[in-house]
């Protein structure tokens, strides 16, 4: 069975969403990994605005007890699985090689920031150096 739980932009809602993409972009140096969370900050106010807390009542009514293969990068939706009483066998990293081009900016951010990896984690200098698409004029 696959379940997923679909949570949109760190539940910053839409607007909000589109509002921190576009002052990415428009930043002195462009969009890059090093200022990613920085800038969601400076228009939201938080990094991350999801409750996980809630999310594994939907993994219990379906009687889930395990999960052999949880592939997720947030540890605030492990955690809000495994302190429900549900037992996690293997915890898999997102394969590199399935991850875009365009989403670079933001998983090495999240690695970086100390989401689920098994990948390694780049420095501030390499963070610097994972550039988003140029905004177009």
């Amino acid at each position: 069975m696959i379940v997923y739980f679909r949570k949109e932009g760190r539940a910053l809602g839409e607007v909000t969403k589109f509002l921190v993409y576009n002052a990415r972009k428009r930043q002195k140096g462009g969009d890059s990994a090093a200022t990613y969370f920085h800038r969601t900050e400076c228009v939201a106010g938080v990094q991350d605005m999801r409750f996980q807390e809630l999310m594994p009542d939907v993994l219990h009514w379906l009687g889930i007890r395990k999960i052999d293969n949880l592939l997720s990068m947030s540890d605030m939706k492990y955690n809000a699985i495994a302190n429900s009483g549900i037992k996690i066998k293997n915890r898999v990293s997102i394969p590199s090689e399935l991850i875009p081009e365009d989403a670079q900016v933001e998983m090495e951010a999240k690695k970086a920031a100390g989401y689920f990896t098994d990948d390694k984690i780049l420095s501030q200098k390499g963070l610097k150096k994972i550039r988003g698409r140029k905004l177009e004029k």
